[in-house]
């Protein structure tokens, strides 16, 4: 399932981080793969979900592709959780992702000493989405 068809997350509580490597401009913009990580976990200390080291454990991916043109910096953030062992119900050796949650914003302007805390604060805000949603769903 992908788009706005999300799956349910019941029943899921570990899952593995993934904080895709920056750009070279994300630090020219004030944004660091830490800051992204320290944001994320703060975000899930409070709720059920946990993060594991467990290789099957569902993906909780995070992406920001930040760019630099003159002094406007911009970036495109995506967090999705996921897996990629979807078992093929017709047995025909299909694979592929399956989505439980995705969300993704676009962030640009603004003075690149204060970008990254607009960054920040919107993947903190689709991480609350996801924790709500996952609260909802157990």
């Amino acid at each position: 399932l992908s788009g706005s068809a999300n799956a349910t997350m019941k029943g899921i509580y570990g899952v593995y981080l993934l904080i895709e490597s920056l750009s070279k401009h994300a630090e020219n913009c004030s944004l660091t793969q830490q800051r992204i990580e320290t944001a994320v976990k703060y975000i899930l200390q409070n709720s059920k979900i946990k993060i594991t080291e467990e290789a099957h454990a569902p993906l909780l991916y995070i992406k920001a592709v930040v760019i630099k043109a003159g002094d406007v910096c911009t970036a495109h953030t995506r967090i999705s959780l996921e897996t990629t062992l979807a078992v093929d119900p017709y047995k025909l050796e299909n694979s592929g992702r399956f989505v439980f949650y995705s969300d993704e914003r676009i962030t640009s302007g603004g003075e690149s000493s204060t970008f990254g805390d607009y960054t920040i604060g919107y993947i903190e805000e689709m991480m609350k989405v996801l924790v709500v949603k996952h609260h909802e769903d157990n």
